[in-house]
């Protein structure tokens, strides 16, 4: 059999391909404080019936949070059991070991609680790079993060015999929403079919402005989100843009990341030499199966042109970054790597170490409409 360049193309296909089936329904996970059964502390539900036939294991309370989530069917739904008085780091410890990405939130969270969880996450993106996002209710100190969704409405009415509860108890409710949207649509203005009312706040756009998530009851009388925003404020016009204050912008960028590191780790690291043909083989698959499919589903836009690229070239690519590269060669002592031209640059891979970079333009959900109508 004639030996050829790795076939990393495959990987990138089947990964695009499996799209849909990974993102419309995504991942959430609940933490329970609860005493009821000690015999467990993970549970894992494909579905509502599931979680109906351990009801037995839970306080009233918490099964109903558990069945607010399986309500919107999210593809994997994940239950961390907790002790009423145990350390909530030792349950998420346990579940950075179990459940690599996901939707988080408490059932009946403490402030004391939603603020470690919004730390914790903040970490784990921060030095781990993992993926996880939280929903938190109500907390003392805004997270400012774009990986922790801030909800704020005081009071919510649900549609069965609950009747008016306070918002903390949503939000089981909000990461199966979350979870269902994923890549595939934004959750501004979604349905939330299990209320029948809100309290809503005193000022809905000031509180958007401030990163806070809330409900709004509309004209026909339903409960919707107001807007899929997270609790990121700060800005920096780079690596904390507008763009990112929006859920679905932050769930698209975390996929391609997930993606794009796993089929490295699994396909190349330690397998291939650090040369440029086999940098080139890894670019050219990911352009040409993984982004090519993206655009495909209208999560990245198809007309995407840089402003960057002098040729008008297609946006949605990936190439090897030839300012990092060469700034890492003249850093090591190659002083004469600051006048190379770039294809020199890219000739002379450093070390074991992949510069690569990628221009893409995630496609937003419409949200607004601005039409003047001339009359004649």
């Amino acid at each position: 059999m004639a030996v050829t360049m790795p076939r990393i193309e495959i990987t990138f296909e089947q990964k695009a391909v499996s799209l849909l089936s990974r993102s419309e329904r995504g991942v959430a996970v609940l933490i329970v404080r609860d005493d009821t059964s000690k015999t467990f502390t993970h549970k894992q539900y494909a579905d509502l019936s599931a979680a109906q036939a351990d009801k037995s294991l839970y306080t009233a309370d918490n099964y109903a949070a558990i069945c607010d989530l399986m309500g919107f069917a999210p593809y994997q739904a994940h239950v961390f059991r907790a002790d009423s008085d145990g350390a909530l780091a030792d349950t998420l410890a346990e579940i950075g070991r179990t459940v690599k990405t996901g939707w988080l939130a408490i059932a009946g969270q403490s402030a004391e609680d939603g603020l470690a969880l919004a730390a914790w996450v903040k970490t784990q993106v921060g030095t781990r790079k993992k993926s996880y996002k939280a929903a938190v209710f109500n907390v003392t100190t805004a997270p400012d993060d774009m990986h922790v969704v801030h909800f704020v409405n005081e009071k919510v009415t649900f549609a069965d015999s609950r009747g008016e509860q306070g918002g903390v108890q949503y939000l089981p409710s909000l990461i199966g929403i979350f979870a269902v949207c994923n890549v595939v649509r934004g959750c501004t203005n979604y349905l939330c079919s299990n209320l029948r009312a809100v309290q809503e706040v005193a000022d809905n756009d000031a509180a958007l402005g401030a990163g806070k998530f809330i409900l709004f009851n509309d004209e026909d009388g339903a409960v919707r989100i107001g807007q899929g925003i997270n609790s990121m404020t700060t800005t920096d016009g780079k690596t904390r843009t507008e763009d990112m204050q929006f859920i679905e912008t932050v769930e698209a960028m975390d996929m391609m990341r997930d993606d794009i590191t796993s089929t490295f780790r699994s396909t190349y690291l330690g397998n291939y030499r650090n040369s440029r043909d086999n940098q080139m083989a890894f670019i050219g698959a990911l352009n040409a199966s993984y982004f090519a499919q993206l655009e495909s589903e209208n999560i990245l836009d198809p007309d995407y042109r840089s402003e960057d690229d002098e040729n008008g070239e297609h946006g949605n690519k990936a190439f090897i970054d030839v300012d990092a590269q060469r700034a890492a060669r003249v850093a090591s002592g190659k002083s004469e790597a600051a006048d190379w031209d770039e294809d020199t640059v890219k000739a002379n891979p450093f070390k074991r170490t992949v510069y690569l970079g990628a221009r893409v333009k995630i496609l937003g959900s419409m949200t607004d409409l601005i039409m003047p109508i001339a009359m004649a």
